[in-house]
């Protein structure tokens, strides 16, 4: 019984080896971004995305750090992205929900009237953002995913 135990305990991490080689996860297109809420200086928004997980396996959007732009000015950072479970090997479409820490109200005005009527034209996010899935986290790079 013990050898079984032994062989049992070496082979299950070659068994696990093959997930630690991440592929990027990509957002291919930003088809919807509608206006929740504005509290104080938080704003919410609801964003549909599509997004490719090239894994046979389930991934979690777990954590974000991205910086909201409009027209390269800085509008606000995202504080909390729902948490999401990525199917393995789909392209699909996905809603996420994010919470927005605005930077300053007054100068960011006529830019957030903009994303409030929808006019995301120039709209674009940059950071990183963190999945997982078991037992392996991986950081992702965004540079300048634009809003269509």
């Amino acid at each position: 019984m013990k050898k079984y135990l032994i062989i049992t305990l070496l082979t299950l991490p070659l068994l696990f080896s093959g997930c630690s080689s991440f592929d990027d996860i990509k957002v291919t297109k930003v088809k919807d971004v509608t206006y929740e809420e504005l509290r104080g200086r938080m704003l919410r928004l609801a964003i549909v995305a599509t997004v490719d997980n090239p894994h046979f396996f389930n991934v979690k959007i777990k954590n974000a750090n991205m910086e909201l732009r409009l027209n390269d000015r800085v509008i606000g950072t995202v504080t909390q992205v729902e948490q999401i479970e990525l199917a393995g090997r789909k392209h699909q479409d996905y809603k996420i929900h994010v919470s927005i820490e605005l930077k300053d109200i007054m100068s960011n005005l006529i830019n957030l009237s903009r994303i409030l009527m929808n006019e995301t034209k120039n709209l674009n996010l940059s950071g990183t953002v963190q999945v997982k899935s078991f037992l392996y986290n991986k950081t992702f790079h965004i540079d300048r995913l634009s809003f269509q």
